[in-house]
């Protein structure tokens, strides 16, 4: 998901649609203050205070015409009206309204009306449904229903996917010189008492991108660092990666239970680490998710996979990096 797409004409115009979605686009929150100025110092490296004029959709339709950057404008968009934990029927409608004029068609805003609008159960179903959808229907694909069985039983289960032999091979890693990638995943899952593929109700093999993403980008299994590392694959993942950002502001950030493995929490979007964190994985050379055959480089020091990859190194910005007056 690549983030910093916007051309010097095109920005302006983006920051300003930004804004319009905002609670009160007169009068900011510092947080939707905050998010304003990460987006723009993501886009040009500015911390340029935004001043807020009236637009219309036509004229930001006029100026940003290529599908993609558009797409990704309504996208931030939607992150804008979240970084709040709640959204007014004014910013449904704005959404909206952005939506039809950039001609866009986002699943996700019907996920974020059911949310707003209390539907919490028809939010996780549809979210579920598209999630699936990315990681079933290549599995059914490329194995049939035995890649089918491999994912949901574990998954949803709690049983099948035992394969003694890949278990071993993954249990072997502990073996590997300490600062290879190799065994920087097994002390992760040794750590945190997770099973490994191939053992009963382990995660499975399609979806240990995850567990690998979290020792490349250093990111812990705290609900603060698994919005983090959700941002993180947002930003690897190539096709539809907004998809998982929006599924951790969602269960993180406003509480609504997407996934049965890890309880729902709410206030966790700390907008700078996140949006860093998005960043971090636009920049990642490689997506993780498609294919990537992480055999090749467990025996790879874990610093020279990291660089391989383009993932810089983790940083923490200060409040007084992060934060601007917006006039």
């Amino acid at each position: 998901m690549d983030i910093s797409i916007f051309s010097p004409q095109e920005l302006p115009l983006a920051l300003q649609s930004l804004t319009a979605v905002a609670a009160n686009p007169k009068s900011l929150t510092v947080r939707e203050q905050q998010f304003l100025q990460v987006v723009n110092v993501l886009q040009q490296g500015s911390d340029k205070a935004v001043v807020w004029l009236p637009i219309n959709m036509s004229q930001v339709a006029q100026v940003i015409t290529d599908p993609h950057h558009r797409k990704r404008l309504l996208q931030m968009a939607m992150v804008m009206a979240m970084v709040e934990g709640e959204i007014t029927p004014r910013q449904q409608q704005v959404l909206q309204s952005l939506a039809k004029g950039l001609s866009v068609n986002e699943r996700g805003l019907r996920v974020l009306h059911e949310a707003a609008n209390g539907h919490q159960l028809l939010a996780r179903l549809d979210m579920t449904r598209r999630m699936m959808g990315n990681i079933v229907e290549p599995a059914y694909r490329e194995e049939g229903v035995a890649g089918v069985t491999k994912i949901m039983g574990p998954l949803f289960f709690k049983k099948g996917g035992e394969d003694p032999e890949l278990a071993w091979r993954f249990r072997q890693l502990g073996l590997l010189p300490q600062d290879t990638l190799g065994r920087a995943f097994w002390e992760h899952c040794t750590q945190q008492q997770f099973s490994f593929p191939g053992e009963s109700s382990a995660i499975p093999l399609r979806l240990v991108f995850h567990d690998f993403g979290h020792v490349l980008a250093g990111y812990d299994t705290t609900p603060a660092g698994e919005i983090q590392q959700g941002a993180f694959q947002a930003g690897f993942v190539r096709n539809d990666g907004f998809l998982f950002l929006l599924f951790v502001i969602l269960h993180f950030h406003w509480g609504v239970k997407i996934t049965p493995v890890a309880d729902a929490v709410e206030g966790l979007f700390d907008i700078p680490l996140v949006m860093r964190a998005l960043q971090r994985g636009a920049a990642c050379t490689v997506d993780l998710s498609d294919h990537w055959n992480f055999w090749d480089v467990v025996e790879v020091p874990l610093l020279e996979v990291r660089e391989r990859y383009g993932i810089t190194p983790l940083s923490f910005p200060t409040r007084e990096q992060t934060v601007m007056p917006v006039a």
